[in-house]
């Protein structure tokens, strides 16, 4: 089994600027100024959801060249927000997605730039669900995703 290694290098006196080495490859992560950060990189939940939008993307890329579907742009849309549950009320699975009582929920909407029918749009939808990254995620927090023509 390949080793997927992802190293992320924080030094105390650089706030939360952090370094991430993933194979010959590095980038960066910070916070903005008022959380104590540099402001000089992505946070590290909008770094998770463009891997997401990524993933998504790239998913859909290898279903479109395996069905020979021709299209032009796929752009992946995401918003988040953290919400409180009802303790009472909600179900086990997300008791168990919770943390301090609060989720994060994910909205995913795909914009495909193509001629292709709408039954086949529709069938991108659910292959978009199958990107590894989704289903690591989904597992953690909620995920609505919604594909429509760009």
């Amino acid at each position: 089994m390949a080793q997927n290694k992802i190293i992320s290098v924080l030094e105390s006196e650089k706030g939360f600027y952090t370094e991430i080495k993933a194979g010959s490859h590095t980038s960066i992560a910070d916070e903005p100024i008022e959380a104590g950060g540099t402001d000089k990189a992505a946070d590290p939940v909008s770094i998770a959801l463009g891997g997401l939008g990524a993933c998504t993307a790239m998913t859909l890329k290898i279903y479109f060249a395996h069905k020979k579907l021709d299209w032009e742009k796929i752009e992946v849309h995401i918003n988040h927000e953290l919400m409180a549950i009802d303790k009472d009320t909600a179900s086990e699975e997300l008791k168990a997605m919770a943390n301090n009582g609060k989720v994060r929920k994910i909205f995913k909407k795909i914009y495909i730039k193509s001629d292709m029918e709408d039954k086949l749009l529709s069938r991108a939808a659910i292959i978009a669900e199958k990107c590894p990254v989704n289903l690591m995620m989904k597992r953690s927090c909620p995920m609505e995703s919604i594909v429509e023509r760009l």
